[in-house]
């Protein structure tokens, strides 16, 4: 199969960022598929132009491990307001240019929700390609946009993305989500559930054997912290991540256990705001980080104890969670330490961590002065197994491949 993928923040190989159609798409070239992917040459994570930095083209092409990346040059931003509404945008209208003159005529084609210009144009480009169109369904927008309290359901642009998100559910043959529950979703909305298809994030076995080695300042920075306990975040920053609530505990515990540290490495809207916070409160068993190269995760989290996972209480997480980070911990053998009030977690299933659902700041304290060594690294086991068991790429690779092959043959 010829398979193009339509995802706007996607990114590659020795970047920050989600690489999840990245993964999915070696597995597939692995079975002799082809695979594209139409992403944005500035990085959505780092908030810098990554790939035609120097060039003045609008787009390039790039093979990366087998896989083709379509880099676009987009408007620039460097937080949340118009500018980022033209980032986008831009990515629409190039994108669709761009593979409309492109002269081969995929299989099948993937509009991923990052936002709903990427799926919208994923669908029009299957449309004139006659390709089969699968829409994958991310954040459930605009329910997020509801749940995270940003819009009132009344917002008339709360209602343009409830009939995109209409639109696309009825156009696409398959409907990819990433949360377990959220195939409930799908079916609040008179889809029938045998048109969805559960794909969550995953992880990459053989991770751990990269040869790759931490910058000097990475090492530098742990090299301080070798005495210590040391619990760790990777990735956003934002308001849903909770990490006030880290902070706030972090400078409970710093009067009871100095043993301590916590490390937050990433970015995102929330980054500046904390960093204040750790300066003027004097929390001075914060470390906070930049963000690094996917590769390096692995390398950083085997210098780690516990990695955490905290979550605004939100209904947006009632459909379940999939976030790259609680994989990159599993795969790791990391035990979880998830906030949430949700039930079935991966963390809960897989008995990999603790799940705290109330009280968050304290039941934390609790938690660290509490904790059993040998209790943590039987945790850590756990979930690494259930890892290995139920989200490698290679066994999620495999569900897709055979969900497009039954449309191929009905088609």
């Amino acid at each position: 199969m010829n398979i193009w993928i339509f995802n706007h923040y996607a990114v590659g190989p020795n970047s920050s960022g989600g690489t999840r159609h990245f993964d999915l798409a070696k597995q597939l070239i692995k079975r002799g598929h082809q695979v594209t992917i139409f992403a944005s040459s500035f990085n959505h994570q780092m908030l810098k132009e990554e790939h035609l930095a120097n060039e003045q083209v609008k787009y390039k092409e790039m093979i990366s491990e087998g896989v083709k990346f379509i880099w676009i040059k987009t408007v620039p931003y460097s937080r949340n307001n118009h500018r980022r509404v033209f980032n986008m945008m831009s990515y629409y209208f190039k994108v669709l240019k761009i593979s409309k003159m492109k002269q081969e005529n995929p299989d099948v084609i993937i509009g991923s929700l990052v936002h709903p210009l990427a799926a919208l144009a994923g669908y029009q480009v299957a449309k004139v390609k006659k390709s089969i169109f699968i829409f994958e369904e991310r954040d459930l927008w605009p329910q997020t946009l509801i749940d995270l309290g940003k819009m009132s359901n009344k917002n008339p642009i709360i209602s343009i993305l409830g009939r995109v998100e209409k639109f696309l559910f009825n156009k696409s043959q398959l409907i990819i989500v990433l949360f377990d529950k959220a195939i409930g979703y799908v079916e609040s909305k008179g889809v029938s559930k045998n048109k969805v298809l559960y794909i969550p994030n995953g992880y990459e076995l053989g991770r751990l054997d990269n040869t790759l080695e931490l910058p000097n300042n990475i090492i530098e920075e742990f090299e301080k912290l070798k005495q210590k306990k040391i619990a760790i975040y990777t990735g956003a920053h934002g308001q849903a991540n909770n990490l006030d609530t880290i902070l706030n505990s972090a400078k409970k515990i710093k009067t009871k256990n100095e043993n301590i540290h916590f490390v937050l490495i990433g970015n995102g809207p929330e980054k500046k705001r904390l960093m204040q916070r750790v300066e003027e409160e004097n929390i001075s068993n914060v470390t906070m980080m930049d963000p690094v190269k996917k590769e390096l995760i692995p390398l950083i989290l085997q210098k780690a104890h516990i990695g955490l996972l905290p979550l605004v209480n939100s209904p947006v997480f009632k459909w379940g969670i999939s976030p790259n980070k609680l994989f990159d911990y599993m795969g790791t053998a990391l035990p979880v330490i998830l906030l949430c009030d949700l039930e079935g977690t991966p963390v809960d299933l897989s008995g990999g961590g603790v799940v705290i659902r109330e009280n968050f700041e304290d039941e934390l304290v609790h938690f660290f002065e509490n904790m059993d060594a040998n209790e943590l690294y039987n945790m850590g086991q756990k979930g690494k197994v259930y890892l290995e068991q139920y989200h490698s790429w290679e066994k999620l690779s495999l569900e897709l491949e055979k969900r497009m092959e039954e449309l191929l043959k009905n088609n």
